[in-house]
């Protein structure tokens, strides 16, 4: 199983609630830029979960408009305090059904969570800023078990 874990663009400061922090002018660029750069990866995604965080909608439909024709769900379980062995167990339920190579699109420290726990690292130990992409292999959905095959950050 191929899946993609992706951070959310850079977004604005919290002026409401967290919940509604959209991207800004430059986290919109640099999540297009990152995506254009990955596009041969990013077209064969067959399935977007993303955080239903407005800021995580928003790179999700970034990255829609490199694949075809699927839709963006949404899961409380990749907020950015979610418990990442939750989506692990999640995973692994869905595993038949799911349709991959999955995007799963994010926060911190979410996302530097489950990737060092997939990949038997510790927290932090692969950095995820802003608009960060990672790609992870497994033949099953384990705790360390994942092999990162690569990860770009917006900086190339």
């Amino acid at each position: 199983m191929i899946i993609y874990l992706m951070r959310h663009g850079h977004a604005e400061l919290q002026i409401t609630t967290d919940e509604q922090r959209r991207l800004t002018p430059k986290g919109v660029a640099e999540t297009k830029a990152l995506l254009v750069r990955r596009s041969n990866e990013i077209s064969a995604v067959r399935a977007i979960l993303a955080s239903p965080l407005v800021r995580a909608h928003q790179t999700a439909q970034i990255a829609q408009q490199h694949c075809a024709n699927i839709s963006i769900d949404t899961s409380a379980l990749l907020v950015p305090e979610a418990d990442p062995y939750l989506i692990i167990e999640w995973l692994n339920s869905n595993y038949s059904a799911l349709r991959e190579p999955l995007l799963l699109v994010s926060h911190q420290p979410f996302v530097g969570r489950l990737l060092g726990l997939v990949c038997g690292k510790p927290e932090g130990f692969y950095p995820m800023g802003t608009s960060s992409l990672a790609s992870i292999e497994m033949d099953e959905v384990a705790v360390g078990l994942g092999d990162l095959r690569w990860i770009e950050h917006v900086d190339g």
